[in-house]
């Protein structure tokens, strides 16, 4: 909207030190979700068509008129659609491959077309756009059909704890209006965190009224974090930048003082990330996601875990797993099951394991972990590629997958040793 926008211009030039104004309007967007969770949450869950419509129709306003993202708005419309008919066409282990690959050149597509772009920004500001959005939307749309894929097993056996909780049956398809709700949830349609379809559902028939202080002191709770980032991330990002790195001052710097900068400026950097995550999450709260039924024993709701990012483990990790499972979670669990373990899961038919009184046995745990390095690599490629086509992503991840074997390698035979000195 014109009026909004200059509104928001207006707000940035004169309060917030010139802060892009598609930062803001993101912002606002997320801050504005937490009173359509109020509005949700008072449709009956008796009526769940309702509740899908709410918030297709609440994404439509708040990425389309308050983000002004209506291209944004078309792209994921159009490949929305042509997901749920590849998901309802196609049959076997076909319809997730063939999902996975049109939703990822789909947004291959929008992240080439949006770096290209950037090659004329003067300014060197990277504008918000739809890609974001998009890269939740994949993850969504990608694990809803490998879940279809899972429900359509009849060796149930054959199946991980987390497959067998997230499988959809043959007869629980969704329908088109509760497969666009899933896919268009208003919180967490543009930052995420992204879950799976079972987790939504559980979330539409959840008759939050006897949880409402519950409900509002966890939302606004992680709405104060995010807000505590925010404010970290306007004071101290106009000192603290990797920019600044590259200018003789910086150079002229100390060692100690030079390490001290990075680590500040990495802090500054993540806040960004951490106030969007948890503003979002927040939101998400609100509206009762995370509901995961009512324990039978004690009579209270268990709630899961859907924080996409757990910072204490990112800025104080004592290890290199510890950092990387606190970080963007939803995108971890996403490569872990829909991902890894389905290419172990592959490996592990080709190969069938052989007895362990058999002479193979020490061959086959030679192959089993090559197989989990080549998993490992292919994983992290796959990641890179979901993050776009800078090559800075492909350095990172390649590196981090084998820094990830590392540790796990050195973890593996080194963590006895310290175990048994301890004990004696």
């Amino acid at each position: 909207m014109l009026v909004l926008n200059q509104a928001l211009t207006w707000l940035s030039v004169n309060y917030i030190g010139g802060l892009p104004v598609d930062r803001i309007a993101t912002v606002l967007s997320v801050l504005l979700s937490y009173l359509l969770a109020h509005l949700f949450r008072r449709i009956p869950a008796s009526n769940p068509s309702a509740r899908h419509l709410f918030s297709i129709v609440s994404t439509v306003f708040l990425f389309g008129l308050v983000q002004e993202q209506y291209l944004g708005l078309v792209h994921l419309t159009v490949g929305a659609l042509v997901i749920y008919a590849l998901m309802r066409l196609l049959q076997g282990s076909l319809m997730p491959k063939a999902v996975f690959l049109v939703a990822m050149l789909h947004m291959s597509y929008s992240q080439l077309r949006r770096q290209w772009g950037e090659q004329d920004n003067k300014d060197g500001q990277v504008s918000f756009d739809y890609t974001g959005a998009q890269m939740v939307f994949v993850i969504k749309v990608t694990s809803l059909a490998f879940c279809l894929f899972d429900g359509q097993q009849r060796d149930a056996a054959a199946l991980s704890a987390y497959q067998v909780k997230n499988a959809i049956a043959v007869d629980c398809v969704p329908s088109l209006l509760e497969y666009l709700g899933y896919v268009f949830f208003f919180p967490g349609f543009a930052v995420g965190p992204a879950f799976e379809m079972a987790t939504y559902r559980r979330m539409i028939s959840f008759d939050s009224k006897a949880h409402r202080r519950q409900l509002n002191t966890r939302a606004y709770s992680t709405l104060l974090v995010g807000l505590f980032w925010m404010v970290v991330y306007v004071v101290y990002n106009p000192t603290f930048t990797f920019l600044y790195t590259t200018t003789g001052k910086f150079a002229q710097m100390g060692v100690v003082a030079k390490a001290i900068y990075l680590c500040t400026t990495g802090v500054v950097a993540r806040a960004a990330y951490y106030t969007a995550w948890k503003m979002s999450e927040g939101a998400c709260i609100l509206a009762g996601l995370g509901f995961d039924g009512i324990d039978e024993s004690t009579g209270l709701v268990r709630w899961q875990d859907i924080s996409n990012v757990h910072i204490s483990s990112v800025e104080l990790g004592t290890s290199i797993k510890e950092l990387i499972d606190g970080w963007n979670i939803g995108t971890n669990t996403w490569l872990r099951h829909h991902v890894y373990l389905r290419i172990m899961a592959n490996t592990t038919r080709r190969e069938p394991s052989p007895s362990p009184s058999s002479a193979a046995a020490k061959k086959h745990v030679s192959q089993s972990s090559s197989s989990s390095t080549a998993a490992t690599v292919l994983t992290f490629l796959v990641s890179a590629w979901w993050h776009g086509f800078y090559p800075g992503y492909y350095l990172t991840f390649v590196i981090a997958s084998l820094v990830s074997n590392a540790a796990r390698t050195l973890r593996r035979n080194l963590n006895p040793l310290v175990v048994q000195s301890n004990s004696a």
